[in-house]
Parts: structure tokens; C-alpha cells; sequence
């Protein structure tokens, strides 16, 4: 039962091309893991610069360096889960059976699925209550209109990633998953029936 005996058949019309659909699970993994990657980086840098300001800049009030941890800790909690995808991204062994393979698949939705639903929130509670603890240094010391544009700018734009932007997002990112796993479902199907 795997993707070898596919290739070696003949003739089987009903069967999608197994080829296309390995090299379309490998891109959709080689993707997924850059992203990866590349989030690693962004939010790696900021937490350094966070943390770099929190350090070098005075700090009159305790809530500043709390609003400055809690957001630190957001972004590398947020990591350290989404980190766990890691090894079944790097894992790509075109040798295992569909069966395997389409497991691999439905184990990152598993943990995508985690992430969106329980570590963004948490990733975006503990933002936005940084943010807010970070912010009421400045604040004070600004006019109530300049206060309430701050805050009203600030949580807008997180309301706005909140409401529109992540669940964008996260359609984006289940679509191309879900219609590979539905194939290789197929595919495991039919090598269960022959």
C-alpha cells in the first residue's frame, strides 16, 4: 500500500496522477515550513528588539516592563508551539506508504488546527494586555484625546488582525491542506480496495 505500486500500475484511469500529487504534497510542506522559517525570524527579531527596549529605555513604570514581558512571552510561547510542526515538516520520506504520508498530513492539520484555535488567542490576549500595560506610560502624559487615538489606533489594529486578517489567514492555509489530505484519502482508499 504505498505510492510505488501506484506508479507501477498501468491503466487505472480512476487512480489521480500519484506523481503530481507527491510533488504537490511536497511543495504544499516545503511552503508551509519557509513560512515557518520565516516566522521563526520575524518574530524572534521583535521579541530581541522588545526586550533590547525594555532594557535601554527608562522605564518609569513597573507596567512598561510588565506590558514588554508579556509580550515577549506571547510571541515565544506562540513559537514554541508552532515550533512542534518542525519535525513533521523536515520529515519527507517519499518511501513510506500512503498511508504514513497521508498520517503525516492529517498530523499537521491537527496541530495547525491547534494553533488557530487555542494559541492565537492566548498569543493575542497576552498582546494585547502588553500592549496595554506597555502603552500607559506614554499615555498618561498625553492629552485624553492623544490617550484615547492611541489606544483606539493600537486595538483597532488588533481588532482588525483579530476579525479580518487571521481568519483570512487561516481559510488560507487549510484550503491547499484539506484538499491534499482529501486526495491522498482517495488514493489510500483505493489501494485498501485493490
Amino acid at each position: 500500500m504505498d505510492f510505488k505500486s501506484l506508479w507501477n500500475k498501468e491503466g487505472t484511469s480512476d487512480i489521480p496522477d500519484t506523481k503530481e500529487l507527491i510533488e504537490k504534497a511536497g511543495d504544499l510542506k516545503r511552503t508551509t515550513r519557509s513560512k515557518l522559517i520565516r516566522l521563526n525570524l520575524f518574530l524572534l527579531a521583535t521579541a530581541v528588539f522588545m526586550i533590547y527596549i525594555g532594557f535601554n529605555i527608562d522605564n518609569e513604570k513597573l507596567t512598561t516592563k510588565i506590558g514588554i514581558a508579556l509580550m515577549a512571552v506571547a510571541m515565544v510561547s506562540y513559537l514554541a508551539v508552532y515550533n512542534q510542526l518542525m519535525p513533521l515538516l523536515f520529515k519527507s520520506d517519499m518511501q513510506t506508504s500512503s498511508h504514513e504520508y497521508l498520517n503525516q498530513l492529517i498530523q499537521i492539520k491537527r496541530k495547525q488546527d491547534f494553533l488557530n484555535k487555542v494559541m492565537i488567542n492566548i498569543y493575542f490576549t497576552l498582546l494585547s494586555v502588553g500592549m496595554l500595560l506597555y502603552l500607559l506610560q506614554f499615555t498618561v502624559r498625553m492629552t485624553i484625546v492623544g490617550s484615547i487615538l492611541t489606544y483606539g489606533l493600537t486595538f483597532g489594529w488588533i481588532g482588525f488582525s483579530w476579525f479580518y486578517l487571521r481568519p483570512r489567514g487561516i481559510k488560507k492555509k487549510q484550503v491547499p491542506l484539506m484538499e491534499m489530505i482529501t486526495k491522498l484519502k482517495a488514493v489510500d482508499e483505493q489501494l485498501k480496495g485493490e
